[in-house]
């Protein structure tokens, strides 16, 4: 794994002087190889309502210490949405991939959507936002100067057609992230070997299939102790909700 040394700074504003506190602490216990301590912290810090790309990756390496992949994998997954283009995050969740059972893979499709399905991991809402606002503002501008006679009219129109082009893939895009991020759930399964039943009653439905610890999953609908689960796949049946752990 990368980053055996733990990231010590999160601005205190974000923090606070208690839990800036609190956060060393726990990169301390890291260090001293007391992973468990650790893990105790940071989760304690997450419960507070702190989310930080910084926070999830060091609790995620100190998870990947004690050998839970499943709950490793959570923890990366969820430092993705804050900090999506580090490399060593990126190393660390090939690495713990590579260590778990169940790796259900999407089957190999044209360049430009597994192109479009990397740009969709690599990019935050927040910076999409910002570049359909630019795009926006040189729009505008360029039917501005289009009263003038600064530029030639078919240029212009040619430019105003590639941006607006431009402008509805980034806020299609956009769309696309906020629904998978917000709209829709998912989970990491943290146990091995889950039974999968066909319906939310262990004793009185039949297991479908396992699923075991590190695989990602789509959460649908939940009943009492139950979650209905969804494979990239299209499998689909119902796991205790203890079982997975929702990114």
């Amino acid at each position: 794994m990368k980053k055996s040394i733990m990231i010590f700074l999160i601005p205190v504003l974000l923090l606070g002087v208690d839990s800036l506190d609190l956060f060393k602490k726990a990169n301390n216990n890291a260090e001293n190889s007391d992973f468990l301590k650790a893990i105790e912290r940071y989760e304690l810090l997450i419960d507070k309502g702190y989310k930080n790309g910084n926070l999830y990756y060091n609790l995620g390496n100190a998870y990947y210490r004690t050998n839970q992949l499943g709950s490793a994998l959570w923890a990366y997954y969820s430092a993705q949405r804050l900090i999506p283009r580090d490399p060593d995050l990126l190393h660390n969740i090939k690495v713990v991939q590579a260590r778990c059972i169940d790796r259900i893979e999407f089957p190999k499709s044209i360049f430009l959507f597994e192109y479009f399905l990397k740009l969709e991991k690599s990019v935050r809402i927040v910076e999409l936002n910002m570049v359909g606002s630019i795009l926006f503002l040189i729009i505008s501008l360029l039917i501005i100067v289009k009263k003038t006679d600064f530029l030639s009219v078919n240029i212009i129109n040619y430019l105003v057609s590639i941006l607006v082009i431009l402008f509805l893939l980034v806020n299609g895009l956009a769309l696309r992230k906020y629904i998978n991020e917000n709209k829709e759930k998912y989970g990491v399964v943290i146990s091995n070997s889950v039974s999968v039943f066909s319906g939310p009653k262990d004793n009185q439905n039949s297991i479908l299939f396992l699923v075991n610890e590190g695989l990602k999953v789509k959460l649908n609908h939940s009943q009492e102790k139950w979650v209905e689960i969804e494979l990239i796949d299209g499998k689909k049946g119902w796991v205790n909700i203890l079982s997975v752990k929702e990114i």
